[in-house]
């Protein structure tokens, strides 16, 4: 080759190495700051001034160079968005050329949704109050003074520790107030939901009658209630602005009223308001999705609040939401949001909406927001049956049984990791820290999550499943609402419906596979340390089914299980707690094994007790003793010390190796709980660790009445699992069998809510009314968690055999009394703590003792009930006969005769419809001593004859 050629060779081939190289290896940087310019080049001498501008040039470079990697340095200083970054699908990286955005070294660049006000002509308004004119039309709702955001006007004023909005006032909405606001137009209504299961919000759009106001929205939570009548406030109002730090901003005439710390120069103050709503969007679809994009090392901060957006339902769960957030997915792959700090933001801090595949939150400092942490929401459209109603899902004639979602349009296969949240919510109190609904596989692990006004973590229905929980410190949850957990769950899934017994009849039916329908995998809950001391550390709720629930430590709560299926249980350890069981359904294939708990468990409304309860370790003896008696389970299990390595700073490991290996226990890490990240790490709190206090297992007695048993709502156990906003109600724990209830049929675990239109609060109230003149018409009863209203039966009706009322009955005589205070006529004063007592002092007459009552009218009598003494076992009559008479002098034989029980138990005893006036009642014996004691006879019966 002559010489010409070997260069051109050589010229060729020089060319293509460059090229190569410039398609597919190195690394391209641009760089931003605060005091560049847009018409610079980009480098790190001559940085660009906006990230807008810098994601445009990223865009033509990688239509030039699509293999190569992009990092785009945000130096230091303050980025003020006028809109949102949006990025499209034209904006992706790919898995060898990915695109960052990324604080450059150590410096901190702070992306803000807000707005700088400068020139503020400040004047004084009164003594305290200042004002100065906005820009003309300009409208916000937070506003920021040196770095610090002050407090819009409200009422009750803002304070630290209050029970829930840092602040409540039963009369903030009180005529007397009203009337003293001249124009509370744009002014907001907070409250609690009235079970204070979330919050409700409103806007005020004027007034009316001069005390009163027009409010719109409330859409913020899926479970329809009242208003609660004391956890509410108003705030955007000018009257009242009266205290240090709060503010208002008349939007008609563009002033801005602030009261400012004594000291404060506002005319150097650094004043900035929040104006957006999102910072970072990343907006693909399913098809065509945002690839391989990441914002790393970014401050983002000052955006506004969207609670009023807050409406979307979501299915059967207690949420609505606002699919929005600061930093927002949406038809993503591989894109994510690391060692970030995400703070004063209004709504939602980081969200996953509709298609979402392997995006990452890692690293990350999340607090001061006013929604949620992280959300994965997914389509509505992937779900068979769009079923909104609580209660009930469709009957089985109506179910599609195809199983998983109808499309992949929902978040799957992305992770929360080793971040820092707290302090979200402080807003909207239906949020979590993180939030899963209609996703898949998504992977919660090593975040620390506390001060939050409601659960940690939520998973608000089965759709999609295979979510796994794992390395997690969740604790001081629950902080201003109710019946929830540090963890929380519910599965309203198609299996599901409230009617407990058709849940369960509907799997015995089809089998597990239909528990399954709306789930791709089971949710693993794992190696996590929980808190809660106000509802359950894992509050497995509603249908929560498919769970596997191992190694977590739970310090407060103990677990709860209401009624769902296919949850496996085991090898966790509860503390001055227990397993919380609610309600569960028949063939619910639930396990619960290899547990240590210092408690013994706290059944409600158990019918049905799973597949396998045992092999667990019990603190306690008498824990054991009343789950193998009364339960008929842990005939496996043991109890004993497990001598935890050093449980006063929080090491559960079990060195006491002989019950370990008696129940199956493993030993797990006691140190790998909450974020692991040193910089997080060094600021995050961790969970007190309470002391270990063996109280004895708490006893919820009922009443026996009218065949059954009733007993008052006393704790939060028991009003969760009927579903209550509150304490009030008669429950049925046992149906109840006589007088109008052998015709109107109680559910056992109905709770009696009202009589016509009075309240029962308790069991009192119930017997009181049942026991008056008054004839009631109708009875309203709160049954999985519906309000019916049943009509009581006439009791004129012959057909039912009523409590026969005991108001006219009369003494006719009895053969000993200790009077006055034990005379017989206690033993039919309608009061079972009072009693008839025979004479004591100064001698005991023996038996045969009898007394001999007339009930004033002729009765036909269908049994005859008898209450011993309460409060004492003696002195309890053991044999005894029964005589009735028409005219009260012939007798003839005993109409009953045998043995009373040697208890305070109720007792019962049916009679063939016989006619009576008179009864002797004749105690032939005793258990203890000579004398005899009665706490109340008395009779049901029907047909009152008239003479």
């Amino acid at each position: 080759m002559n010489y010409k050629g070997k260069m051109l060779k050589k010229g060729v081939s020089i060319l293509f190495l460059v090229l190569f190289i410039s398609l597919s290896g190195n690394a391209k940087d641009f760089y931003v700051s605060p005091s560049g310019s847009d018409k610079a080049k980009g480098t790190l001498k001559k940085p660009f001034a906006t990230i807008a501008y810098a994601q445009i040039k990223v865009r033509e470079f990688k239509k030039q160079y699509p293999l190569e990697e992009v990092t785009i340095y945000l130096r230091g200083g303050k980025y003020y968005l006028s809109t949102p970054i949006v990025f499209l699908p034209e904006d992706s990286g790919s898995e060898k050329a990915p695109i960052t955005y990324k604080a450059y070294k150590n410096e901190k660049p702070e992306v803000l949704g807000g707005v700088k006000l400068n020139a503020l002509d400040w004047k004084k308004y009164d003594n305290n109050i200042y004002k100065t004119k906005v820009p003309k039309d300009m409208v916000f709702e937070t506003l920021y003074v040196n770095g610090s955001q002050q407090t819009l006007a409200r009422y009750p004023n803002y304070t630290e520790d209050a029970p829930a909005f840092n602040g409540i006032a039963s009369d903030c909405l009180s005529k007397e107030r009203v009337a003293t606001w001249e124009d509370p137009t744009y002014g907001y209504f907070h409250a609690m939901h009235k079970a204070l299961w979330g919050g409700v919000h409103y806007q005020i759009t004027g007034k009316k009658n001069k005390s009163e106001v027009i409010l719109e929205g409330g859409t913020q939570n899926n479970r329809g209630s009242s208003k609660h009548a004391e956890y509410r406030f108003v705030e955007n109002i000018f009257e009242e602005l009266d205290t240090v730090n709060e503010w208002y901003l008349n939007r008609k005439t563009s002033e801005l009223f602030f009261y400012p710390e004594k000291g404060t120069n506002l005319n150097k103050a650094e004043v900035e308001v929040a104006a957006l709503e999102q910072l970072f969007v990343f907006k693909g679809t399913m098809d065509n999705p945002v690839k391989y994009i990441s914002l790393e090392g970014l401050t983002l901060k000052r955006t506004i609040r969207t609670f009023m957006k807050t409406a979307d339902r979501l299915l059967r769960s207690d949420w609505t939401i606002y699919r929005g957030g600061v930093v927002h997915f949406e038809g993503t792959e591989n894109c994510n949001i690391k060692d970030s700090e995400l703070t004063d933001l209004g709504g939602n801090a980081v969200f996953f909406n509709h298609y979402n595949k392997n995006s990452l939150v890692e690293g990350c400092h999340i607090y001061n927001v006013g929604a949620s942490g992280v959300c994965f929401v997914g389509d509505i459209n992937t779900v068979w049956h769009e079923n909104y109603n609580i209660g009930n899902a469709p009957e089985l004639s109506e179910l599609d049984f195809t199983r998983g979602p109808k499309t992949n349009n929902y978040p799957q296969n992305c992770q929360v990791d080793n971040n820092l949240i707290h302090n979200i919510g402080t807003v909207e109190k239906q949020t979590a820290g993180v939030h899963m609904s209609l996703a898949a596989y998504i992977t919660v692990s090593r975040n620390s999550i506390y001060d939050v006004p409601r659960s940690g973590i939520n998973i608000s229905e089965g759709k999609w499943g295979g979510h796994i929980l794992e390395n997690n410190d969740v604790f001081l949850t629950v902080q201003e609402t109710h019946d929830h957990g540090a963890f929380n769950s519910w599965g309203r899934d198609r299996y599901y419906t409230k009617n407990r017994g058709a849940a369960g009849d509907r799997v015995a039916k089809h089998g597990y596979d239909l528990v399954k329908l709306d789930m791709i995998a089971k949710n693993i809950i794992r190696n996590n340390r929980f808190r809660c001391d106000h509802g359950w550390d894992i509050d497995l709720d509603d249908g929560s089914a498919w769970y596997e629930v191992y190694n977590n430590v739970c310090l407060s709560g103990g677990i709860k299980l209401r009624d769902g299926m296919l949850r496996t249980v085991y090898n966790n350890v509860t503390i001055n707690n227990s397993m919380n069981l609610h309600v569960w359904l028949k063939n619910s294939g639930d396990t619960i094994r290899n547990n240590i708990t210092t408690h013994g468990y706290i059944p409600i409304g158990m019918r049905n007790w799973g597949s396998l309860i045992d092999s667990n370790l019990f603190f306690q003896k008498a824990s054991l003793n009343k789950a193998q008696t009364s339960y008929k389970t842990d005939f496996n299990s043991v109890f004993g010390d497990p001598m935890f390595a050093d449980a006063k700073n929080g090491d559960f490991t079990v060195t006491n190796t002989i019950l370990a290996e008696k129940i199956g226990w493993k030993n797990f890490p006691m140190d790998e709980f909450g974020v692991q990240k040193p910089a997080l790490k060094a600021i995050a709190k961790t969970p007190e660790i309470p002391e270990i206090e063996l109280s004895p297992d708490e006893e919820i007695p009922g009443v026996e009445y009218m065949g059954g048993v009733i007993k008052n709502i006393v704790n939060d156990g028991e009003k969760s699992a009927a579903g209550l906003p509150d304490y009030k109600g008669a429950k049925i724990v046992k149906e109840l069998t006589k007088g109008v209830f052998s015709v109107l049929k109680l559910q056992d675990d109905d709770v009696v809510l009202k009589m016509d239109n009075e309240d029962i609060t308790n069991i009192e109230d119930f017997m009181t009314r049942m026991a008056s003149d008054k004839i009631y018409k109708t009875i309203n009863v709160w049954r999985f968690q519906k309000m019916l209203v049943l009509d009581l039966p006439d009791p004129a009706d012959c057909n039912v055999p009523m409590l026969i009322n005991k108001k006219k009955w009369k003494l006719v005589s009895t053969d000993s009394e200790a009077a006055p205070d034990y005379s017989a006529k206690m033993a039919f004063d309608n009061n079972t703590q009072t009693f008839w007592h025979t004479q004591f002092e100064p001698t005991e007459p023996a038996f045969p003792h009898e007394i001999v009552v007339d009930m004033s009218q002729e009765q036909v009598l269908h049994s005859f009930e008898f209450v011993p003494r309460q409060g004492s076992s003696h002195p309890r009559i053991k044999d005894y006969q029964l005589f009735i008479s028409i005219d009260g002098k012939n007798w003839g034989k005993a109409l009953l005769k045998g043995t009373f029980k040697d208890s305070e138990d109720v007792q019962s005893f049916e009679i063939n419809k016989v006619k009576a006036r008179y009864f002797k009642l004749e105690g032939l014996s005793g258990y203890t001593r000579n004398a005899a004691s009665i706490g109340e006879v008395s009779f049901y019966g029907t047909c009152v004859i008239d003479k």
